[in-house]
């Protein structure tokens, strides 16, 4: 089915896409986010690494405003 005349134009942009993969679930997967919850430990780890000189700061940054803002 084309598009409508009025959308021609606008979806004449847009060209096949070569090489693109598209994954599905099989029916038959029975534990289909295993991986993911298996490596929500490490990762928190991971992230909490990378990221820990910039979060703590500004969390306890951010603790100390409320406090101070609302009195103690």
């Amino acid at each position: 089915m084309p598009p409508a005349t009025n959308l021609a134009k606008w979806w004449a942009k847009f060209g096949p896409e070569k090489g693109r993969i598209t994954r599905h679930l099989s029916p038959y997967e029975l534990h289909p986010v295993r991986s993911l919850i298996n490596t929500i430990p490490q990762k928190t780890v991971r992230k909490i690494r990378e990221n820990g000189l910039v979060l703590i700061p500004s969390a306890v940054l951010l603790v100390g405003t409320v406090k101070w803002g609302t009195g103690w």
